[in-house]
């Protein structure tokens, strides 16, 4: 770009109205910006707020409970029942934590829908249900100490996106486009989603087990099994979504379910995460506050 060069007032200079506006002419440019008289880096988004060519929609709700000590969370225990029904994330009082849109988010098919979300959470656990169901695999000691059972810390609870693309009475809540509701029967009386149906879907951990002074294979001798619970931490999820037509989006919501499990499905072979009932009476997910983010952006 062009410098302007122009002397500083100084005393014994007139000062007067023409030739203090005379001093701004300079910065006066006639006609379009174009690539001679600026630059790219010359633009930024406080000069394109009011536009919102880039981002035209931004919303941020609350999830479950404002609850910054984990003082008093909220507690989902595990679903004993399959295939299971997941919980909707609530605020404490029983009242679930969604996403509304005042007359409808429309996007239409120059539109990148793109939704965050997070939530603080942590395992409550009783007794062993690291052991049981889906949770452990039995090895065999070559050193005289006969089997052992380890767990294999895969336990989880999972989480996913829903939405209600019907109208603002949000009663026809669905998966989004890609995410499975996990209940789909996989194979061995299991239920759950291929990992292809997994799209919008956040995996909870909730325990680790390994063991001590297993030597060589051979458990007979001091052997002890270690065990923590998953504590206090954030977990998030985010999905993204190019819709092929122009659609309204009334409401979106984060849903829970466990316990879940890594599993090969005994046709065609494909991974997939199950509900396990097993552990059921001896987990519970508790959680506190987090937030959910809807966003739009524009690709042309």
């Amino acid at each position: 770009m062009s410098r302007i060069n122009r002397a500083r007032i100084v005393d014994g200079d007139d000062v007067t109205a023409a030739s203090l506006n005379d001093r701004f002419d300079d910065f006066s440019q006639a006609g379009a910006l174009d690539q001679f008289n600026t630059r790219d880096g010359a633009v930024d988004l406080p000069q394109l707020a009011k536009t919102g060519f880039q981002a035209p929609f931004m919303q941020v709700d609350d999830l479950g409970k404002s609850d910054l000590l984990h003082a008093a969370p909220v507690s989902d225990s595990a679903k004993g029942t399959t295939p299971g029904s997941f919980s909707v994330l609530q605020d404490g009082a029983a009242n679930p934590t969604i996403a509304t849109y005042t007359g409808g988010l429309s996007i239409t098919t120059n539109d990148v829908l793109r939704v965050y979300w997070s939530l603080s959470v942590a395992a409550e656990l009783s007794g062993t249900p690291w052991a049981l169901g889906l949770q452990y695999n039995t090895i065999t000691g070559t050193g005289g100490g006969g089997n052992l059972d380890v767990s294999t810390s895969a336990g989880c609870f999972a989480a996913w996106l829903q939405w209600d693309v019907t109208d603002a009475t949000l009663t026809n809540w669905t998966e989004v486009p890609g995410q499975g509701d996990f209940q789909t029967l996989i194979g061995g009386g299991y239920y759950g989603n291929t990992l292809q149906n997994c799209g919008a879907t956040t995996i909870i951990p909730l325990w680790s087990v390994w063991m001590r002074n297993v030597n060589n294979g051979d458990s007979s001798s001091g052997t002890t099994e270690e065990t923590r619970d998953a504590g206090w931490r954030g977990v998030s999820g985010s999905w993204h979504y190019v819709s092929g037509f122009t659609r309204t989006i009334y409401g979106l919501r984060v849903v829970i379910l466990g316990v879940m499990h890594p599993y090969r499905a005994t046709t065609g072979g494909t991974n997939a995460l199950v509900h396990d009932i097993a552990p059921a009476g001896g987990v519970s997910l508790q959680y506190t506050g987090g937030r959910l983010v809807t966003m739009v952006n524009r690709i042309k």
